[in-house]
């Protein structure tokens, strides 16, 4: 049996793309026999291939089998572009569809009819066991948890079933006939989260699941609330792997890496302990839980940037609005003791929220100012599918009358889509955009602290700055 797993190439439609390993490829190619499958992994993304190129190789593959994940709402349309393009390759391929979108927006995926199979949640054990019924002559697809299908013409939806508990029993991602130094060689420009100091880098996940209740995050639909965990030795024995393959940075991509306390203190000294010349990095860090004795732990292993998401600069909105259980009046301490440190720090705020006033936003970018960090990031609040978030902005009215969720199903975090009596899009759009400008490259000592954590040149940085003003922030980097 003949199986492809593969990602769309998430440039098509011009949005903003990601050229990180395919993490989601790779796991799900570790938890299938290679004795019962011929598997090859397909990313027409690290390539940025044309439709053309990705119909000529589906044509010559003549899979039997094609697994799609998804790695955002966002790319709703190029995941069906995808999807055509396999089916008008191979009409008579099983095609499967797995990752955020299913799992998100299940009734949406589901009228993509060039689709034969979802998977919805975690897709490591049920993805296996749909192959399996698959290769019978007979097929159970009832006992598949997480499995979605027409059935003449009625839809069949089998229960989700429960998050994987035991995130030890996942296997080691394997990479197959993908390079896993080509990817950690890649140059991300203008990702400052996955732009390593020491290459070639990989990334993994140690825990899934938040068990905070932020409104506009869909990740307790994702992962749920409760943190699970992977153990420090088995995190510990993956390193090992990768470093003997030559890797020298690693990048955890957890919602929550210090969701237990224990586990990462474990995790840090097994890493001391091995004494390897790695570096490593968070692609993000509740502040709430960073003290001195964790910042520097953090140091002494190898870790020198934190990015940490605060959202606001007024307590009201964190507390009544976003729901974030961030006090304000420790923030500044903490990162005066990151910054001790040596640490580069990258801070995140979202503005926009139904509720929030005009007052409360510009409080946002003051207390932004006041911080002793080296970037600033702010982002539009966006209503993704099942979040609080889109709930509250349908309560309140407060998106356009002809506001398509399939074609907003996300919009992009420079964009502004949410209108109330405070402010329109334009407003947040242009306010965010100087603001960005203004607070971030005050000083050339910022400007070139920023240039490098972004891995641009000064050059660069100023075309990348007229961009933003110009285009007030929508689509300004290649």
């Amino acid at each position: 049996m003949k199986i492809v797993i593969a990602q769309p190439n998430y440039a098509w439609f011009s949005k903003r793309v990601w050229k990180m390993p395919p993490y989601t490829l790779v796991l799900l190619n570790a938890c299938l026999d290679k004795k019962l499958y011929d598997v090859e992994l397909f990313d027409p993304n690290y390539n940025n291939m044309s439709e053309e190129e990705v119909f000529n190789f589906f044509k010559k593959s003549q899979a039997d089998v094609v697994g799609v994940s998804s790695v955002s709402t966002e790319y709703i349309q190029a995941a069906r572009k995808m999807n055509s393009v396999i089916k008008k390759a191979l009409p008579n391929t099983i095609l499967i569809q797995g990752g955020i979108i299913p799992t998100v927006i299940l009734d949406i995926a589901m009228k993509d009819f060039n689709v034969d199979y979802w998977i919805v949640g975690e897709g490591e054990f049920s993805f296996p066991k749909l192959l399996a019924e698959l290769k019978k002559e007979k097929p159970d697809l009832s006992s598949i948890e997480g499995l979605a299908y027409w059935d003449n013409g009625e839809a069949k939806i089998n229960p989700k079933g429960d998050f994987i508990q035991d995130l030890d029993s996942v296997p080691y991602p394997d990479y197959g006939n993908l390079n896993l130094l080509n990817y950690g060689n890649q140059v991300l420009k203008y990702s400052p989260g996955l732009l390593p100091r020491q290459y070639p880098y990989a990334v993994t996940l140690t825990s899934r699941g938040c068990p905070y209740k932020c409104i506009f995050c869909a990740a307790s639909t994702v992962s749920g609330r409760k943190i699970r965990l992977r153990s420090a030795e088995n995190i510990l024995g993956e390193i090992d792997a990768l470093y003997e393959a030559g890797i020298r940075e690693i990048i955890f991509l957890d919602d929550h890496f210090l969701g237990s306390r224990k586990r990462a203190i474990e995790l840090m000294n097994g890493l001391g302990e091995r004494k390897y010349d790695l570096t490593w990095k968070c692609g993000n860090l509740a502040i709430n839980h960073l003290d001195r004795e964790i910042i520097e732990l953090m140091k002494a292993t190898g870790s020198y940037q934190m990015t940490l998401s605060i959202e606001s600069g007024n307590q009201f909105v964190l507390d009544n609005i976003i729901k974030k259980p961030i006090k304000l009046d420790t923030v500044p301490g903490v990162l005066d003791m990151v910054k001790s440190f040596g640490f580069e720090v990258i801070v995140n705020f979202i503005l926009g929220f139904p509720g929030e006033t005009w007052e409360q936003i510009r409080e946002t970018f003051r207390f932004a100012e006041s911080l002793n960090v080296d970037i600033v990031n702010f982002h539009l609040a966006t209503p993704l599918p099942k979040t609080e978030l889109m709930e509250l902005c349908i309560k309140t009215d407060s998106l356009p009358a002809d506001f398509d969720i399939e074609e907003n199903a996300a919009c992009g975090y420079g964009k502004g889509i949410i209108s109330t009596k405070e402010f329109s899009p334009a407003e947040l759009e242009i306010l965010r955009a100087f603001e960005w400008d203004r607070i971030n490259f005050a000083t050339a000592q910022r400007r070139e602290a920023i240039a490098k954590i972004e891995g641009i040149t000064m050059e660069e940085l100023e075309q990348w700055r007229m961009n933003t003003r110009r285009r007030c922030g929508v689509n300004v980097v290649a």
